[in-house]
Protein backbone atom coordinates (compact mmCIF):
# COMPACT_ATOMS: atom_id res chain seq x y z
CA UNK A 1 0.00 0.00 0.00
CA UNK A 2 2.82 2.40 0.89
CA UNK A 3 4.53 1.71 -2.45
CA UNK A 4 1.31 2.34 -4.35
CA UNK A 5 0.75 5.66 -2.63
CA UNK A 6 4.35 6.67 -3.30
CA UNK A 7 4.09 6.05 -7.03
CA UNK A 8 2.91 9.14 -8.94
CA UNK A 9 -0.35 8.89 -10.81
CA UNK A 10 -1.83 6.16 -8.60
CA UNK A 11 -2.87 8.27 -5.64
CA UNK A 12 -6.01 10.29 -6.27
CA UNK A 13 -7.39 12.95 -3.98
CA UNK A 14 -10.50 11.87 -2.12
CA UNK A 15 -12.34 14.99 -3.22
CA UNK A 16 -12.31 14.01 -6.91
CA UNK A 17 -14.49 10.85 -6.57
CA UNK A 18 -16.77 12.77 -4.21
CA UNK A 19 -17.21 15.53 -6.79
CA UNK A 20 -17.94 13.00 -9.53
CA UNK A 21 -20.46 11.26 -7.28
CA UNK A 22 -22.15 14.58 -6.51
CA UNK A 23 -22.40 15.40 -10.24
CA UNK A 24 -23.90 11.97 -10.92
CA UNK A 25 -26.49 12.41 -8.18
CA UNK A 26 -27.36 15.86 -9.52
CA UNK A 27 -27.71 14.49 -13.06
CA UNK A 28 -30.06 11.80 -11.73
CA UNK A 29 -32.17 14.32 -9.78
CA UNK A 30 -35.22 15.33 -11.90
CA UNK A 31 -35.66 18.64 -10.11
CA UNK A 32 -31.94 19.33 -10.38
CA UNK A 33 -31.93 18.73 -14.13
CA UNK A 34 -34.96 20.99 -14.58
CA UNK A 35 -33.33 23.65 -12.40
CA UNK A 36 -30.06 23.50 -14.35
CA UNK A 37 -31.95 23.84 -17.65
CA UNK A 38 -33.96 26.84 -16.46
CA UNK A 39 -30.98 28.58 -14.85
CA UNK A 40 -28.81 27.93 -17.90
CA UNK A 41 -31.54 29.39 -20.09
CA UNK A 42 -31.71 32.58 -18.01
CA UNK A 43 -27.92 32.92 -17.97
CA UNK A 44 -27.63 32.37 -21.73
CA UNK A 45 -30.43 34.88 -22.31
CA UNK A 46 -28.60 37.47 -20.23
CA UNK A 47 -25.14 36.82 -21.70
CA UNK A 48 -26.34 36.66 -25.29
CA UNK A 49 -28.79 39.55 -25.08
CA UNK A 50 -26.98 41.84 -27.56
CA UNK A 51 -26.74 39.06 -30.17
CA UNK A 52 -30.17 37.46 -29.80
CA UNK A 53 -32.09 40.38 -31.26
CA UNK A 54 -31.41 43.18 -33.77
CA UNK A 55 -33.21 45.75 -31.63
CA UNK A 56 -31.87 47.91 -28.84
CA UNK A 57 -33.50 47.74 -25.39
CA UNK A 58 -34.30 51.47 -25.46
CA UNK A 59 -34.93 51.88 -29.21
CA UNK A 60 -38.22 53.77 -29.58
CA UNK A 61 -40.38 53.34 -32.69
CA UNK A 62 -43.84 54.86 -32.25
CA UNK A 63 -44.94 53.37 -35.58
CA UNK A 64 -44.59 49.92 -34.02
CA UNK A 65 -46.43 50.76 -30.81
CA UNK A 66 -48.28 47.86 -29.14
CA UNK A 67 -47.70 45.34 -31.90
CA UNK A 68 -48.86 41.82 -31.06
CA UNK A 69 -46.28 39.00 -30.95
CA UNK A 70 -45.23 37.99 -34.42
CA UNK A 71 -42.31 37.15 -36.68
CA UNK A 72 -40.71 40.58 -36.44
CA UNK A 73 -41.26 40.93 -32.70
CA UNK A 74 -41.46 37.55 -30.96
CA UNK A 75 -43.09 38.92 -27.79
CA UNK A 76 -44.63 42.04 -29.30
CA UNK A 77 -43.79 45.67 -28.54
CA UNK A 78 -44.69 48.10 -25.77
CA UNK A 79 -46.41 51.46 -25.97
CA UNK A 80 -43.17 53.11 -27.16
CA UNK A 81 -42.59 50.51 -29.86
CA UNK A 82 -39.71 48.85 -27.96
CA UNK A 83 -39.21 45.15 -28.56
CA UNK A 84 -40.43 43.22 -25.51
CA UNK A 85 -38.15 40.20 -26.06
CA UNK A 86 -35.12 42.49 -26.22
CA UNK A 87 -36.09 44.15 -22.96
CA UNK A 88 -36.72 40.76 -21.34
CA UNK A 89 -33.21 39.65 -22.34
CA UNK A 90 -31.55 42.82 -21.02
CA UNK A 91 -33.77 42.66 -17.95
CA UNK A 92 -32.30 39.23 -17.23
CA UNK A 93 -28.88 40.88 -17.08
CA UNK A 94 -30.05 43.37 -14.48
CA UNK A 95 -31.88 40.77 -12.38
CA UNK A 96 -28.93 38.38 -12.32
CA UNK A 97 -26.47 41.17 -11.54
CA UNK A 98 -28.49 42.43 -8.58
CA UNK A 99 -29.28 38.90 -7.35
CA UNK A 100 -25.67 37.70 -7.43
CA UNK A 101 -24.19 40.85 -5.87
CA UNK A 102 -26.82 41.01 -3.14
CA UNK A 103 -26.39 37.32 -2.28
CA UNK A 104 -22.61 37.74 -2.13
CA UNK A 105 -23.07 40.51 0.43
CA UNK A 106 -25.68 38.56 2.40
CA UNK A 107 -23.75 35.28 2.38
CA UNK A 108 -20.38 36.83 3.23
CA UNK A 109 -21.81 38.90 6.08
CA UNK A 110 -24.10 36.15 7.34
CA UNK A 111 -21.39 33.46 7.14
CA UNK A 112 -18.86 35.60 9.02
CA UNK A 113 -21.32 36.47 11.80
CA UNK A 114 -22.67 32.92 11.96
CA UNK A 115 -19.16 31.49 12.29
CA UNK A 116 -18.28 33.92 15.07
CA UNK A 117 -21.56 33.40 16.92
CA UNK A 118 -21.52 29.61 16.68
CA UNK A 119 -17.87 29.14 17.55
CA UNK A 120 -17.53 31.79 20.26
CA UNK A 121 -20.88 31.20 21.96
CA UNK A 122 -21.82 33.04 25.12
CA UNK A 123 -22.48 36.77 24.92
CA UNK A 124 -21.17 37.06 21.37
CA UNK A 125 -23.64 34.41 20.22
CA UNK A 126 -26.49 36.08 22.09
CA UNK A 127 -25.67 39.51 20.65
CA UNK A 128 -25.49 38.30 17.04
CA UNK A 129 -28.66 36.22 17.32
CA UNK A 130 -30.65 39.04 18.93
CA UNK A 131 -29.54 41.33 16.09
CA UNK A 132 -30.67 38.66 13.63
CA UNK A 133 -34.01 38.35 15.44
CA UNK A 134 -34.57 42.10 15.16
CA UNK A 135 -33.79 41.99 11.43
CA UNK A 136 -36.10 39.02 10.84
CA UNK A 137 -38.90 40.56 12.92
CA UNK A 138 -39.67 43.07 10.15
CA UNK A 139 -41.32 41.95 6.90
CA UNK A 140 -38.58 41.73 4.28
CA UNK A 141 -40.28 43.93 1.70
CA UNK A 142 -41.07 46.68 4.19
CA UNK A 143 -37.49 46.64 5.46
CA UNK A 144 -36.23 46.85 1.88
CA UNK A 145 -38.51 49.78 1.14
CA UNK A 146 -37.27 51.58 4.27
CA UNK A 147 -33.59 51.04 3.43
CA UNK A 148 -33.94 52.06 -0.24
CA UNK A 149 -36.11 55.05 0.68
CA UNK A 150 -33.44 56.21 3.12
CA UNK A 151 -30.55 55.77 0.67
CA UNK A 152 -32.38 56.57 -2.55
CA UNK A 153 -33.40 54.35 -5.49
CA UNK A 154 -30.73 52.95 -7.77
CA UNK A 155 -28.85 49.80 -8.67
CA UNK A 156 -26.16 50.09 -5.99
CA UNK A 157 -28.66 50.96 -3.26
CA UNK A 158 -30.83 48.03 -4.32
CA UNK A 159 -28.28 45.23 -4.10
CA UNK A 160 -26.72 46.67 -0.92
CA UNK A 161 -30.16 46.82 0.69
CA UNK A 162 -30.95 43.26 -0.40
CA UNK A 163 -27.64 42.08 1.02
CA UNK A 164 -28.13 43.83 4.36
CA UNK A 165 -31.68 42.49 4.70
CA UNK A 166 -30.73 38.91 3.78
CA UNK A 167 -27.77 38.32 6.13
CA UNK A 168 -29.83 37.28 9.18
CA UNK A 169 -31.25 34.07 7.71
CA UNK A 170 -27.81 33.02 6.48
CA UNK A 171 -26.26 33.70 9.89
CA UNK A 172 -28.80 31.53 11.70
CA UNK A 173 -28.27 28.60 9.34
CA UNK A 174 -24.47 28.85 9.51
CA UNK A 175 -24.54 29.17 13.30
CA UNK A 176 -26.60 25.98 13.60
CA UNK A 177 -24.04 24.11 11.49
CA UNK A 178 -21.11 25.52 13.45
CA UNK A 179 -22.65 24.45 16.77
CA UNK A 180 -22.54 20.88 15.48
CA UNK A 181 -19.13 21.03 13.82
CA UNK A 182 -17.30 22.61 16.76
CA UNK A 183 -17.98 19.53 18.89
CA UNK A 184 -16.40 17.11 16.39
CA UNK A 185 -13.26 15.19 17.29
CA UNK A 186 -10.99 16.93 14.80
CA UNK A 187 -11.90 20.35 16.21
CA UNK A 188 -11.24 19.10 19.74
CA UNK A 189 -7.90 17.69 18.58
CA UNK A 190 -6.98 20.98 16.93
CA UNK A 191 -7.64 22.82 20.19
CA UNK A 192 -5.55 20.29 22.08
CA UNK A 193 -2.67 20.91 19.67
CA UNK A 194 -2.80 24.58 20.53
CA UNK A 195 -3.99 25.94 17.19
CA UNK A 196 -5.40 29.46 17.25
CA UNK A 197 -9.15 29.95 17.12
CA UNK A 198 -8.88 31.75 13.79
CA UNK A 199 -6.97 28.88 12.22
CA UNK A 200 -9.41 26.32 13.58
CA UNK A 201 -12.36 28.22 12.15
CA UNK A 202 -10.77 28.72 8.72
CA UNK A 203 -9.11 25.30 8.37
CA UNK A 204 -11.58 22.96 10.08
CA UNK A 205 -14.96 24.62 10.66
CA UNK A 206 -15.51 26.69 7.50
CA UNK A 207 -14.77 23.86 5.00
CA UNK A 208 -17.42 21.69 6.67
CA UNK A 209 -19.96 24.50 6.59
CA UNK A 210 -19.19 25.47 2.97
CA UNK A 211 -21.63 23.00 1.30
CA UNK A 212 -24.50 24.44 3.35
CA UNK A 213 -23.40 27.96 2.44
CA UNK A 214 -23.43 26.99 -1.24
CA UNK A 215 -26.99 25.68 -0.96
CA UNK A 216 -28.13 28.83 0.87
CA UNK A 217 -26.50 30.99 -1.81
CA UNK A 218 -28.17 29.17 -4.72
CA UNK A 219 -31.62 29.06 -3.13
CA UNK A 220 -31.37 32.72 -2.15
CA UNK A 221 -30.81 33.81 -5.76
CA UNK A 222 -34.44 33.09 -6.62
CA UNK A 223 -35.65 35.10 -3.63
CA UNK A 224 -33.29 37.94 -4.56
CA UNK A 225 -34.69 38.05 -8.11
CA UNK A 226 -38.21 38.12 -6.70
CA UNK A 227 -37.31 40.90 -4.25
CA UNK A 228 -35.57 42.94 -6.97
CA UNK A 229 -38.60 42.58 -9.25
CA UNK A 230 -40.90 43.67 -6.42
CA UNK A 231 -38.81 46.77 -5.75
CA UNK A 232 -38.65 47.64 -9.46
CA UNK A 233 -42.42 47.09 -9.67
CA UNK A 234 -42.84 49.69 -6.93
CA UNK A 235 -40.47 52.12 -8.66
CA UNK A 236 -37.71 51.76 -6.06
CA UNK A 237 -35.41 49.54 -8.11
CA UNK A 238 -34.36 49.99 -11.72
CA UNK A 239 -35.12 53.48 -13.00
CA UNK A 240 -36.40 54.22 -16.54
CA UNK A 241 -35.36 53.63 -19.23
CA UNK A 242 -33.38 50.63 -17.86
CA UNK A 243 -35.03 47.33 -18.74
CA UNK A 244 -36.08 45.40 -15.63
CA UNK A 245 -38.68 42.68 -15.26
CA UNK A 246 -40.47 44.32 -12.34
CA UNK A 247 -40.81 47.72 -13.99
CA UNK A 248 -41.95 46.08 -17.25
CA UNK A 249 -44.62 44.19 -15.32
CA UNK A 250 -45.78 47.40 -13.67
CA UNK A 251 -45.91 49.34 -16.95
CA UNK A 252 -47.92 46.58 -18.61
CA UNK A 253 -50.75 46.70 -16.06
CA UNK A 254 -52.24 49.79 -17.71
CA UNK A 255 -52.58 47.88 -20.99
CA UNK A 256 -53.57 44.49 -19.56
CA UNK A 257 -56.69 44.12 -21.73
CA UNK A 258 -55.32 45.79 -24.83
CA UNK A 259 -51.84 44.23 -24.80
CA UNK A 260 -51.64 41.38 -22.24
CA UNK A 261 -48.19 40.31 -23.49
CA UNK A 262 -46.65 43.38 -21.83
CA UNK A 263 -47.31 41.83 -18.40
CA UNK A 264 -47.33 38.14 -19.30
CA UNK A 265 -43.81 38.10 -20.74
CA UNK A 266 -41.95 39.61 -17.73
CA UNK A 267 -44.22 37.69 -15.35
CA UNK A 268 -43.27 34.41 -17.03
CA UNK A 269 -39.59 35.36 -16.98
CA UNK A 270 -39.71 36.04 -13.23
CA UNK A 271 -41.59 32.80 -12.58
CA UNK A 272 -39.20 30.61 -14.59
CA UNK A 273 -36.07 32.23 -13.14
CA UNK A 274 -37.24 31.89 -9.53
CA UNK A 275 -38.45 28.34 -10.15
CA UNK A 276 -35.13 27.37 -11.73
CA UNK A 277 -33.01 28.64 -8.84
CA UNK A 278 -35.34 27.08 -6.26
CA UNK A 279 -35.24 23.69 -7.99
CA UNK A 280 -31.46 23.87 -8.31
CA UNK A 281 -31.01 24.86 -4.67
CA UNK A 282 -33.29 22.08 -3.45
CA UNK A 283 -31.44 19.55 -5.60
CA UNK A 284 -28.08 20.74 -4.29
CA UNK A 285 -29.38 20.31 -0.73
CA UNK A 286 -30.30 16.69 -1.53
CA UNK A 287 -27.01 16.03 -3.33
CA UNK A 288 -24.69 17.58 -0.76
CA UNK A 289 -26.67 16.33 2.25
CA UNK A 290 -28.14 12.97 1.16
CA UNK A 291 -30.66 11.20 3.33
CA UNK A 292 -29.28 8.94 5.98
CA UNK A 293 -25.96 10.76 6.30
CA UNK A 294 -26.93 13.29 8.97
CA UNK A 295 -27.94 15.73 6.28
CA UNK A 296 -30.90 17.80 5.62
CA UNK A 297 -33.53 15.09 5.86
Amino acid sequence: MAEALARPGLARPAAAPARRSAWRRLAAHPGGVAGVVLVAGVVLLAVGAPRLTPYGPDAIDMRASLLAPGRAHWLGTDVFGRDVFTRIAFGARFSLLVAVLSRVIAVCLGTALGLVAGYAGGRVDALVMRLADVTLAYPGLLLLIAVVAAVGPGTVALFVALGLVGWAGVARIVRAQVLSVREREYVTAARALGLSHGRIVLRHVLPNVAPTVGVVFSMGLGLAILAESSMSFLGLGAQPPRAAWGSMLSAGLDYLRLAPWLSMAPGAAITLAVLGFNLLGDALADVLHPRGSGGRR
